[in-house]
């Protein structure tokens, strides 16, 4: 594996998650928030929250084969829209895994997505129960690693990515 690449819905623990796998296995993370918003740095500039989204996306896929091309392993990326999850498969080929977390508890994560203190200033418990509605709902893709994690603590859900993308 070269590019691991953790979604789900807010509240799952993607964050958390990469964070504990970046200190484990000493590799990059990079999480699409990073990538700076050109409306802020750049506010005379006119650009539509689509074309700055894809734009910040294909930036974020230079920056992965960057690290790549200079030899790094297991780069970690997160908090990718669902709608890119095809084109980093594209990109990356065999050297993907995806990585889904999920909650089988709409409760665990309403109480997460409100009382987190991570830095997350993301509240939107129904819209977190909603999106992670349509990640239980549609067919795994080939390849694709689903992990429950309202039923564990985040660093067994960590070992759990790591058993499952070395199997």
């Amino acid at each position: 594996m070269s590019v691991l690449f953790i979604t789900g819905a807010p509240g799952t623990g993607k964050s958390t998650i990469a964070a504990m796998l970046h200190e484990k296995l000493k590799c990059p993370w990079f999480e699409f928030g990073w990538i700076p918003e050109f409306r802020n740095l750049n506010p005379h500039t006119e650009i539509s929250y689509e074309d700055e989204e894809r734009m910040s996306f294909e930036n974020l896929m230079l920056v992965t084969e960057n690290y790549l091309r200079h030899g790094y392993e297991n780069v970690i990326l997160t908090d990718i829209r669902e709608e890119f999850t095809d084109e980093v498969r594209e990109k990356f080929g065999d050297r993907v895994r995806v990585v889904v977390l999920y909650s089988g508890s709409d409760e665990v994560l309403r109480e997460r997505v409100l009382t987190r203190d991570n830095g997350n200033e993301y509240r939107n418990a129904d819209e977190a129960v909603e999106i992670n509605r349509r990640f239980m709902e549609r067919a795994p893709k080939e390849g694709e690693i689903r992990i429950r994690c309202d039923a564990r603590t985040a660093k067994e859900v960590a070992q759990c990515v790591i058993d499952a993308v070395n199997r």
